[in-house]
């Protein structure tokens, strides 16, 4: 299915930090380049950006502001993306799918085929937000009301509107059947894509340029974001903590974020993609339990640079990782730092961890993914 003209909607441009909500739709339109698609992927004006992936091509929509009575925010997004969707588009992909039609269908000729990526529930975020912000008046409550009337109204368009949906956590068919009635038949399970850098480094290299000592355990904590109430910094320095004097010389390096400062820890604040892999070359083990849930695109980079992973509660994962990562049933730092003495002092399953979880990355490749979406749609054409 090579050789077709492609349009993929994305929240942002293409972003340098892996955990980025765009990172995944880029990651995606790479794969789809790869294997000889012609790809533009549709995006709203952001922050300084990477260079987008080879063979794909960018381009701003103009969004704009919303004005009091307007569409709900993110729909606007998408009525200004539908406006310059391609008459020859074969496909169309919203990664995520977003709210509100594109209005393709309102076209002459033959519409494009459209493929929603859900990741999660709008209507979902849209209540968990709102119940941080108690109605303190008549007004306030009809307002959400109304907000929250239009946000599912919009969303069930967008669902409406895509012929294939494909999702990345398990635990979504069982909302989308009882938010929305949306059948299992119309989903297909496919896994987030993971873009790297493409560059290897090895383990003595990637120490040397974070001045790291090449004989001593060092363990990496990659920050799902710079907010301590997301990251889960305290508590992964605390395992740290309680490790450290069973083997001398230990570091910790806490990579996205800053850590404080103590005796054998040190932090990059960088987000991108390159800082990220080399810190995992460095690392012996890979340390990661935020204090949200949901899928953690760092432990893909950590499998791929060899470096074993320990996940604790809150990291999902949209394919069974059986015996490619180290996890903890429990946020408490005792438990992550036993789990982490093991396995800093037990190389023989380090060993076994690291091949395991270079094969379970690879499963996350943007080549992969997209050939998993391309095969779903033929499958439901046939």
């Amino acid at each position: 299915m090579s050789g077709r003209t492609i349009d993929l909607v994305a929240v942002g441009p293409c972003p340098r930090d892996p955990y980025d909500p765009a990172a995944s739709a880029w990651a995606l339109a790479a794969g789809f380049a790869a294997g000889g698609d012609q790809v533009r992927v549709l995006h709203p004006a952001g922050p300084a950006s990477a260079e987008p992936p080879f063979g794909v091509q960018p381009l701003l929509v103009d969004v704009p502001l919303r004005r009091p009575g307007a569409l709900v925010e993110g729909a606007v997004l998408t009525q200004a993306a539908g406006r310059r969707i391609r008459p020859d588009a074969d496909l169309v992909v919203r990664d995520p799918f977003g709210l509100g039609r594109l209005g393709l269908e309102t076209r002459r000729g033959s519409s494009p085929a459209v493929v929603g990526v859900v990741h999660r529930l709008e209507l979902a975020v849209y209540d968990t937000e709102s119940s941080r912000r108690p109605a303190t008046s008549l007004f306030d409550r009809v307002d959400t009301w109304r907000d929250r009337r239009a946000v599912r109204r919009l969303e069930r368009g967008a669902l409406d509107e895509a012929q294939h949906l494909v999702y990345d956590s398990p635990e979504l068919p069982e909302v989308l059947a009882r938010e929305y009635g949306i059948s299992a038949g119309r989903l297909r399970p496919v896994p987030p894509s993971v873009r790297d850098s493409g560059v290897r480094v090895t383990r003595e290299d990637a120490r040397r340029e974070l001045h790291l000592p090449l004989d001593v355990p060092v363990v990496i904590a990659p920050l799902a974001s710079e907010d301590p109430s997301v990251s889960g910094a305290a508590r992964v320095q605390e395992a740290f903590r309680r490790t450290r004097s069973l083997f001398s010389g230990a570091r910790l390096v806490v990579v996205g974020g800053a850590a404080p400062t103590e005796p054998g820890v040190s932090s990059i604040l960088d987000r991108d993609s390159a800082t990220f892999e080399r810190a995992f070359a460095a690392g012996d083990v890979a340390l990661v339990a935020p204090s949200y849930v949901g899928f953690d695109p760092g432990v893909i980079l950590s499998l791929r640079a060899n470096c074993p992973v320990i996940v604790g509660p809150g990291v999902r994962f949209p394919l069974d990782p059986g015996g490619a990562v180290r996890t903890v049933p429990s946020d408490d730092p005792a438990e992550l730092a036993a789990a982490l003495a093991e396995l800093l002092a037990d190389s023989r399953e380090r060993r076994e961890l690291t091949a395991a979880g270079e094969r379970y990355g690879d499963r996350f490749r943007p080549e992969r993914v997209a050939g998993m979406v391309s095969e779903g749609i033929a499958r439901t054409a046939s």
